[in-house]
């Protein structure tokens, strides 16, 4: 198995990289649309909506990344990659995302930025019949439970009835931490900086 990550120069590909490396799993940054082959593309992103949604535009990564889930691949998004997976989005003025997934991202209520630790629970079976699992079975764990680091001005607020979610915290209820839907799954935390719980959780999803 091997996992593509899309770099546009926003920061965190590395670590990334590192993560996924880190449960045996051949990872890729790929910077040329074309390079893109594998049936698992990580989308990442830190820093603001706009410019990243004009890096993924001027390389023609939007297309090609609708594309490989209409075509039945799997794609993760983690923080901005996760946000920008939704139709719109408020920051910068209000920008246009992929329109992947049915939500939208809103800036914080009552907060300038969420910097912290939170609680983080999963269970597979909760996922509400969706197609995105684990197919590689690199773990036999079907519960997390764990913690989780955020640190993001905007959350995305998840309208698809059918979608699976999981809250960011109980004061950050009306905004997803983690989403599923098919074979797409977005993640607004940091799991590359979550120690064990984000090396379990991608052992869980791979």
């Amino acid at each position: 198995m091997k996992v593509d990550i899309v770099d546009v120069g926003s920061g965190n590909v590395r670590s990334i990289k590192n993560w996924i490396e880190k449960c045996n799993v051949d990872a890729r940054c790929v910077r040329h649309v074309d390079d893109l082959v594998s049936e698992v593309i990580i989308l990442p992103g830190v820093g603001s909506a706009g410019p990243y949604m004009d890096r993924l535009r001027k390389n023609l990564f939007d297309s090609a990344i609708i594309e490989h889930v209409q075509g039945g691949g799997r794609l993760i998004g983690i923080c901005l990659g996760f946000q920008i997976m939704s139709s719109f989005s408020q920051e910068d003025g209000g920008i246009e995302g992929l329109s992947l997934i049915d939500a939208e991202v809103k800036r914080l209520e009552n907060r300038e930025s969420h910097n912290e630790w939170e609680p983080f629970a999963f269970r597979k079976d909760q996922m509400n019949g969706q197609s995105f699992s684990s197919s590689e079975k690199l773990s036999r764990k079907t519960i997390l439970d764990g913690r989780v680091f955020y640190n993001h001005e905007y959350g995305v607020i998840n309208n698809d009835p059918h979608a699976f979610s999981v809250p960011v915290s109980l004061k950050l209820n009306q905004y997803s931490g983690m989403f599923v839907k098919d074979k797409i799954i977005g993640i607004q935390f940091h799991p590359e900086k979550s120690q064990l719980t984000g090396l379990e959780l991608i052992s869980m999803i791979l």
